[in-house]
């Protein structure tokens, strides 16, 4: 699926300032053993195989479809622009119903959409690599949404901003809901097929 948030970032620290990571380095360290569980499950499909290409289509549905609808993206006074339709109009040119979805029952603290938004925001960028295993010919719309310039830049300066102000029980929070975002993919792919080991 690669879901890359980010490329790493160095921190370089000197002798007048301590090493501090920003929330976003600190999400993306905790969650990691997540991400790359995730990434090896997803990266089980040949996306130069039509049904295969599918099916990864349909695991992704099943987790994106419903966070987005929990999420409310604009709820977090960010431009939105969710995924769900592209993925949808993948799927019905590939000939796939959707796959049957369940509402989302998590707690919906604004700590809790941040720490998901973080996870379904950065697979746009994980997205921009996979579209290349793409044939031509398939629909991609999916994979093509990516962020436009400077969006995840901004993206993550504003999770920063609402870590801070938040403090360490609002950052438990985004950090228990990215992993759990992580889970729901994972139990996806494992849904259709992709197995762990």
């Amino acid at each position: 699926m690669s879901l890359t948030t980010e490329t790493d970032v160095a921190v370089i620290p000197n002798e007048a300032t301590p090493e501090r990571l920003d929330f976003h380095q600190t999400i993306r360290r905790s969650t990691r053993p997540c991400h790359d569980e995730v990434d090896a499950l997803f990266g089980q499909f040949d996306l130069a195989d039509r049904s295969a290409y599918a099916d990864f289509l349909s695991a992704h549905a099943a987790a994106l479809i419903p966070v987005e609808e929990w999420l409310q993206l604009a709820s977090l006074g960010l431009p939105a622009s969710p995924r769900s339709n592209v993925l949808r109009a993948d799927l019905l040119a590939l000939g796939r119903p959707q796959p049957a979805l369940n509402p989302l029952t998590w707690p919906n603290r604004e700590a809790d959409r941040w720490g998901a938004a973080y996870v379904i925001e950065g697979s746009r960028l994980g997205g921009a690599m996979l579209l290349r295993n793409v044939p031509q010919d398939y629909p991609r719309a999916y994979l093509g949404s990516v962020h436009p310039s400077g969006n995840w830049r901004a993206f993550l300066a504003a999770l920063q901003t609402r870590a801070n102000e938040g403090g360490s029980s609002w950052q438990e929070d985004a950090l228990v809901a990215a992993q759990r975002t992580f889970t729901l993919y994972r139990d996806s792919a494992i849904a259709m097929g992709a197995t762990l080991g």
